[in-house]
């Protein structure tokens, strides 16, 4: 357990790190610096390039780094085949960026896709690097990266900003910190891990592919989701591109929080529910139970938490906005920080079907989640906008928790086997609840920076004194 928490404290510090650097550069120079207008559009473009860049991967990350995982000492071949194969899905990825923005949009979002569409390939090619770091459970390497990469972007995108260049040149900064980040990983591999040469083989290729492309599938559609209410956004609500803005600023302050998460279950436990799947399924139960438990005990405070101070929060981060617009993004924000919530709990979900190569659900699973996303859009955008969006969010994330843990339960670990997750969350929504009702009372006469403290400080003090830190060591 030592492990884990020393690969998840490493990775979430440095994308923590990472978060608030875009923070700042996002939430609060963008807004003094541009029109709604025109970072609406900036949004627009991340939104795309990110959509399209999943086909780069097509779902080879993780079963790339089960197969390392599992074989170790034949690191180099198969991330020297997974190469081969994500240079030349670049190539397809690339050239179908350029072209939906030229049919989408205006010539300035095309020029900002230009850039941002060759960062996020450079990206997704050091990622496979940072696989390796993973799969020998040594997180600090892929910290490191990271912690460069934000770091450039931040200095000297934030600079070019401050300086008064425009968005486009924000774009070739981005563009420049993901060449550090690959520079970075490749040297780190190479001197720390294995040696880049490897021989082409048909069969390494075959073993990724099999497992990779049903996982595809569910990737795209997972992706999809999230992304394509950025896209549609511009196209079906009433206020254009400067919905794109607003919502763009509430998920980017929801979303900020979500790579504990991530660092938690993809960094550090995914290797480890791999392993135990594969070779000690005695201890998968007790793998996944730890990995709910903490999810769970994460995941709610933080959605009640920003959900009851989202208007404070929106004021003070905006302080030049109008009343009207503190609204407009506060409104989203308070939506979208019960999607955040969720996320920390269908992030378990979908890395224990990942874990087990549950593919098939894994696929019908995100496409069911996307088709369903995609309607409530087509009908909340017209009618709410960005809160619409927002909304759409929210039901699709429960719907991913309810019908995961329904499949999980009833093919991959029996619910009786998981039964103490239920008091940890009865203890959960109980002290989430009174921390909930303390800040509504004491918001108006305590500011943000004195509540966030006191709220942080009641819950970690409450889940001490009713033992959730002496249960959950019980997993080693």
């Amino acid at each position: 357990m030592n492990r884990i928490f020393k690969n998840t404290s490493s990775l979430f510090s440095a994308h923590l790190i990472g978060r608030l650097a875009s923070l700042v550069i996002t939430v609060w120079l963008l807004p003094r610096y541009f029109t709604e207008t025109e970072f609406g559009g900036y949004f627009i473009a991340i939104a795309l390039t990110n959509l399209v860049a999943i086909i780069t991967e097509l779902g080879m990350q993780n079963p790339l780094i089960r197969e390392m995982t599992l074989h170790l000492d034949q690191t180099r071949h198969y991330l020297g085949n997974a190469l081969i194969v994500r240079s030349l899905l670049s190539i397809v990825a690339y050239a179908i960026m350029l072209i939906s923005g030229v049919f989408l949009y205006t010539s300035e979002i095309v020029m900002m896709i230009v850039f941002l569409g060759l960062a996020e390939i450079v990206n997704s090619i050091a990622q496979l690097y940072r696989c390796v770091f993973r799969a020998h459970e040594d997180i600090k390497y892929e910290a490191f990266t990271v912690i460069a990469e934000r770091g450039v972007f931040f200095c000297i995108g934030g600079g070019a900003i401050l300086l008064n260049y425009g968005l486009l040149t924000v774009c070739q900064v981005t563009l420049a910190a993901s060449g550090v980040n690959l520079l970075l990983s490749v040297g780190f591999t190479r001197f720390c891990f294995t040696q880049l040469r490897f021989q082409p083989s048909q069969q390494v290729v075959k073993v990724l592919m099999q497992q990779a492309l049903p996982f595809a599938i569910g990737n795209l559609f997972n992706l999809f989701y999230f992304r394509i209410d950025a896209i549609l956004l511009s196209k079906l609500s009433s206020d254009s591109v400067d919905a794109n803005a607003w919502y763009g600023l509430a998920y980017t302050i929801a979303n900020a929080f979500t790579i504990l998460p991530g660092a938690f279950m993809m960094g550090a436990m995914f290797p480890v529910l791999s392993r135990a799947w594969e070779r000690e399924k005695g201890r998968f139960p007790s793998a996944y139970t730890f990995s709910m438990r903490w999810m769970v005990l994460t995941g709610l405070p933080f959605a009640v938490g920003l959900s009851m101070l989202s208007f404070e929060i929106t004021g003070v981060l905006f302080p030049n906005y109008t009343p009207d617009r503190v609204s407009r993004v506060a409104t989203a924000l308070q939506w979208l920080s019960w999607s955040g919530g969720l996320i920390f709990v269908t992030t378990v979900v979908l890395a224990v079907l990942r874990a087990t190569d549950k593919r098939r659900a894994f696929s019908v699973l995100m496409g069911t989640t996307a088709l369903l996303n995609v309607c409530l859009n087509l009908y909340l955008m017209p009618r709410f906008s960005h809160v619409g969006a927002a909304i759409a969010m929210v039901v699709s994330e429960a719907y991913v928790l309810v019908v995961g843990l329904s499949y999980i339960s009833r093919h991959i670990v029996e619910f009786r086997k998981i039964f103490p997750v239920l008091p940890t969350l009865l203890k959960a929504v109980f002290l989430s609840t009174v921390m909930g009702v303390g800040l509504v009372l004491l918001k108006g006469f305590l500011s943000i920076w004195v509540l966030i403290p006191l709220a942080v400080l009641f819950y970690g003090g409450g889940i001490a004194v009713f033992g959730e830190f002496r249960e959950s060591v019980r997993f080693d």
